[in-house]
């Protein structure tokens, strides 16, 4: 039997370990809160009440006066249905969630845990992230400014290309220009990225319009018309350069092959969309066709378009008869993740 200096030596240590954790709660930085949910009849949770804050919580809230008792509905009427959702799911099954959650007011960012301890209470954690999100902001300002000069600096170059084809031969004018319409498919992306505020992943639709369009220009002329049908899918930065590029050269050879008289008139479509895993890139004409399968094979161009699909892992597949030409690449393609923080006003 256990004696008294035992039961005395247990109760001490429970003693001591619940002291420790109260000091752990009432001395950390991140902000800890206990709260009861309280749900209308059909389990929605609609409000809930303050049981255990810590200092840091409560610094954080900017509550006037003492916030442990009191309902969040009272303490901020303008409290919407939206901040109440966040926490719905762990209350009905019990599963921890997170969130991110901006306090406009103070300027402060917010990365929230939440989690339940029993059937009447559960807890959430408020960790700031400020810090890293004003790097992110600084990263995304510099990112932004390095596309903005790629693709000023890839302009010069096409400009000084466009310079010398003026002066040469019209076999190597037409090379140089093959190679301008290169170095404006990447400089179309850097323009796509800087416009739009992008750094990890572009929309293709987009960038697909305003390559074709000038694509259009500087190849199609008059006598060919280009269209253009993209899905709004979110590709890699790579993954745009090789379909940018992969547009480019067969756009190119369409025009070339297909309607190679400048009083033909004729239409080269240019198609991107989603099958499942597999992006489906597909460009095709109504033109002469090839005079032999193996005739897209015989140019730079054509190395490029073998060499890009090879470097994405996709497949390539030709269809030429004399209603036309239909080239179609299979690009292997995952959505890319993103989480969308909360928007608003709590503290």
């Amino acid at each position: 039997m256990a004696g008294p200096d035992d039961e005395f030596h247990e109760h001490g240590q429970a003693g001591a370990e619940e002291l420790d954790l109260r000091l752990l709660f009432e001395t950390m930085s991140e902000g800890v809160v206990l709260c009861e949910p309280i749900c209308d009849p059909s389990g929605r949770l609609v409000d809930y009440r303050f049981l255990q804050a810590n200092p840091a919580f409560k610094r954080g809230f900017r509550a006037s006066g003492e916030i442990v008792g009191r309902r969040f509905k009272e303490l901020r009427p303008d409290a919407t249905p939206n901040w109440f959702a966040n926490f719905q799911g762990t209350v009905e099954t019990g599963v921890p969630h997170r969130f991110q959650y901006h306090d406009t007011a103070r300027h402060r960012w917010y990365d929230v845990h939440c989690t339940r301890l029993s059937s009447r209470r559960f807890a959430h954690f408020y960790i700031d992230i400020t810090s890293l999100k004003r790097a992110e902001a600084h990263q995304a300002t510099l990112l932004d400014e390095l596309n903005h000069r790629v693709k000023n600096n890839l302009t010069i170059v096409a400009s000084l290309l466009n310079l010398q084809a003026r002066d040469a031969s019209p076999e190597v004018a037409e090379h140089l220009h093959a190679a301008i319409n290169r170095v404006y498919a990447v400089a179309d992306l850097h323009a796509e990225l800087y416009r739009r505020h992008q750094q990890e992943h572009v929309a293709m639709d987009h960038y697909l319009a305003d390559l074709v369009a000038r694509l259009s220009r500087s190849v199609g002329d008059d006598h060919v018309r280009l269209e253009v049908e993209a899905e709004p899918v979110h590709v890699s930065l790579d993954q745009a350069v090789q379909i940018g590029l992969l547009v480019n050269e067969l756009v190119t050879n369409a025009v070339k092959h297909a309607y190679p008289e400048q009083e033909e008139r004729g239409v080269v479509r240019i198609a991107l969309a989603v099958m499942e895993d597999w992006l489906r890139l597909v460009v095709s004409d109504e033109g002469r066709g090839m005079p032999a399968a193996d005739q897209l094979r015989r140019g730079l161009g054509s190395r490029v378009i073998e060499s890009f699909v090879q470097q994405c892992s996709g497949k390539l597949a030709i269809e030429s008869s004399n209603a036309g030409t239909k080239v179609e690449v299979k690009i292997p393609w995952r959505p890319p993740g993103s989480s969308t923080p909360l928007p608003g006003r709590l503290f």
